[in-house]
Parts: structure tokens; C-alpha cells; sequence
């Protein structure tokens, strides 16, 4: 049997929350160099980037070690800002599920496994 979450992986969108809320644990929580920002990863296997809004949400909820945030529920939902140039754009806003002390196993995603069958 194959985990299909990781073809079903990806950077979530505010357009992929136009249908509605929902929540999503985090099981994995990584820097991304490029970006300079925490990425989440959620049992969904579509990942997130934790920018300083949604950063600062999950310290409050879980503590500044990213190992902390792992094994949380948060609620995606659609959200709204004006940008400098008085335009309004669409952004993902976060609030936390579980308390604290309330962290959930995680069933990781077993990225070692690939489709090659040896003959």
C-alpha cells in the first residue's frame, strides 16, 4: 500500500480555502532558506509557509520551539489585508485548535519510499 499524500503535496493557497475553513495538524515543522520563513507540514502531506502573522499565532498558542508546534491542530481560513497600494488581496489567517498540552500523535509521511520496483 502507498502513502499518496506526497503527490497530493503542495504550498497551500488562499484560493485553495474558497470553498471554506478547515483544519489540518502539523506534523513537521522546517526552515526554508530561501524564503527565511518556518514551513508547516500537515498530516494532509500540502504544507504552508508560517509567515510572521501566522509565527506569531502559533508562539502564543504552542511556545517559540518549533517542535512544540508539532502534533497541533490550527483552523485555516480565508482572510483579507490592504496592501500599500490600497488594494485588497486574500491571505491564509490561522487560529489554534488544541491547547497546549493537548499535542496529538503524528503519523509521518515516509518520504523514502519511491515507485521503483527492482526487476
Amino acid at each position: 500500500m502507498a502513502d499518496m499524500r506526497k503527490y497530493a503535496s503542495g504550498l497551500l493557497r488562499p484560493e485553495d480555502l474558497h470553498d471554506g475553513s478547515r483544519q489540518e495538524k502539523i506534523i513537521n515543522v522546517y526552515i526554508n532558506e530561501r524564503l527565511q520563513a518556518p514551513v508547516l507540514t500537515f498530516e494532509s502531506g500540502e504544507e504552508m509557509v508560517a509567515w510572521a502573522n501566522i509565527a506569531k499565532v502559533l508562539v502564543r498558542a504552542y511556545g517559540y520551539q518549533d517542535t512544540d508546534w508539532i502534533g497541533h491542530v490550527i483552523e485555516l481560513s480565508l482572510g483579507s489585508y490592504t496592501n500599500r497600494d490600497g488594494e485588497t488581496k486574500e491571505n491564509i489567517q490561522i487560529k489554534a485548535i488544541t491547547a497546549r498540552d493537548q499535542k496529538q500523535e503524528i503519523t509521518p509521511i515516509d518520504k523514502t519510499m519511491d515507485d521503483e520496483i527492482p526487476f
